[in-house]
């Protein structure tokens, strides 16, 4: 496997079992509005904040068939293209919802979460995909992030803790507007500070599509 597809595996569009079925988790994105889930960000950013609200955005990838050098294939891709796509089979699979957060805290700061749940054809949650946290630079139009997340439930009450693999993630958006879309362009997996030891992933080019990771605004929620 090249080195770009380990990547996106694992940053993107985990690859989905189906060799047995996946057990259902009673999750949805209403738990993104508890103070429960965010317990672990005052030890990991080594500051006290209270989190006010959080600003949504959201794309989906849905595992579509397609036309492919004369096959008919199957991939996820995100739920807007249409290029290529076999309309005429009816087809539904599993999908994923991809979250960019932006946290309204007090004091101020500048926190974004990148969270993935997955799903089953029947709608039902059957996993997380990798999360992060980072920091978000809207001069740069790009968000930073430095530490891998994990989600833990407890009597289906979800929580964020802290991963222990190292991270270094750049996010750079071609469009940057608060309130309405983050689009990513680019994106850089820091591996080393040593020259050519990072990795660039182009997301027109890997997956075909210039808007393959647009995340649109969903709105604000209080945290509760």
């Amino acid at each position: 496997m090249s080195t770009f597809k380990k990547i996106l595996n694992i940053l993107l569009i985990s690859a989905i079992i189906t060799g047995c079925a996946p057990k259902n988790i009673p999750f949805s994105t209403s738990n993104f509005k508890h103070q429960s889930f965010y317990t672990v960000l005052p030890e990991i950013l080594n500051k006290k904040l209270k989190i006010d609200s959080l600003v949504l955005y959201e794309t989906t990838f849905e595992e579509k068939p397609y036309e492919g050098y004369y096959v008919v294939d199957y991939s996820e891709v995100n739920a807007q293209n249409e290029k290529n796509i076999l309309h005429y089979k009816d087809f539904k699979g599993f999908y994923q919802k991809l979250y960019i957060m932006r946290l309204v805290t007090t004091p101020k700061d500048s926190i974004a979460i990148y969270f993935s749940l997955k799903y089953n054809a029947f709608d039902q949650c059957v996993g997380f995909g990798p999360s992060y946290i980072g920091w978000v630079d809207d001069r740069k139009k790009s968000i930073y992030f430095f530490n891998e997340l994990y989600t833990k439930g407890k009597k289906n009450i979800y929580s964020l803790r802290k991963s222990r693999l190292p991270l270094g993630l750049y996010m750079n958006a071609k469009e940057w507007e608060p309130g309405k879309v983050i689009n990513i362009e680019k994106m850089v997996v820091e591996k080393s500070y040593e020259i050519g030891n990072n990795v660039v992933i182009d997301v027109a080019r890997i997956f075909r599509d210039p808007d393959a990771l647009k995340f649109v605004y969903l709105g604000s929620e209080k945290i509760e």
